[in-house]
């Protein structure tokens, strides 16, 4: 049997938080696609976007995009969203093996950490070392943190883990990002992206001030982890209802080209 070619966990690039060509780009290109599809995207609380002491957006933090629906929801952030500092992204090992070409593109891309198909509790230390280096280098690490099986148009599904141990072990701010009209593609669609003032992980997590982190791996830890992610999606619950009434198109609307939804499947 032929075994599929992956990717090697671990950073694929540098942990730099200046976007290079190919990421300039492609930002470029994907803005390009929006347009040709007609898509209305719609940015709304770019003021709660982490900003230096000058005025200038800073990285060092983790932007928790929900709902995921679709194959854009990547792209939307993207394209919106300051260039600089630049995004890294997990994704998935094989699939960006896939083709000589796509191997081409995310090595001249970079920011990608690359999660094996087989689960190893190994490459575990690894993916969160490679999120600690993007994150003191003053990248923004892009999650989708949601996991299970697809929910109601409006609601979370359930939040996993992994944003929480790279937020508590790096005390890095999350900020969500609320992503509303892209559980139906098509020409013409309106996609809000709503961005949400900073979350203190550590407050989440129901740690006091003062209070020492729980040490790496403790079942403390992951209880710690937990609270969370609960307090994340209590956190956020209104807003992703809200953006998605908001995206709804008007009754009678037309939806040409419905098969974009699944372009990419």
């Amino acid at each position: 049997m032929m075994i599929e070619p992956e990717l090697p966990p671990g950073l694929l690039g540098n942990a730099s938080p200046n976007p290079g060509v190919t990421y300039r780009l492609l930002r470029v290109i994907w803005g390009w696609c929006a347009f040709a599809l007609g898509a209305r995207l719609e940015l709304e609380g770019a003021g709660n976007l982490p900003r230096d002491m000058r005025g200038r957006g800073a990285g060092g933090w983790i932007a928790a995009v929900v709902p995921h629906r679709t194959w854009i929801d990547p792209f939307v952030p993207w394209i919106l969203l300051p260039e600089r500092p630049r995004f890294f992204f997990f994704g998935d090992a094989r699939t960006m093996a896939r083709s000589p070409l796509r191997r081409f593109l995310l090595r001249r891309l970079g920011g990608v950490i690359p999660i094996p198909a087989a689960r190893d509790p190994r490459t575990v230390e690894i993916h969160l070392d490679a999120a600690r280096r993007v994150l003191e280098a003053g990248g923004v690490f892009m999650l989708m943190p949601e996991t299970g099986p697809a929910s109601t148009p409006g609601e979370l599904r359930r939040i996993g883990g992994g944003m929480a141990y790279v937020a508590l072990r790096n005390r890095a701010p999350i900020v969500p990002i609320i992503l509303g009209g892209n559980e139906e593609i098509y020409f013409g669609r309106r996609v809000i992206l709503r961005v949400l003032p900073a979350l203190d992980p550590v407050e989440l997590a129901g740690i006091g001030p003062g209070e020492p982190l729980p040490a790496a791996g403790s079942s403390a830890e992951r209880r710690a982890a937990r609270r969370l992610t609960d307090g994340f999606a209590a956190a956020v619950a209104a807003d992703v209802a809200d953006v998605h009434a908001r995206s709804i198109p008007p009754p009678g609307a037309r939806r040409r080209g419905r098969f974009l939804t699944t372009l990419f499947r």
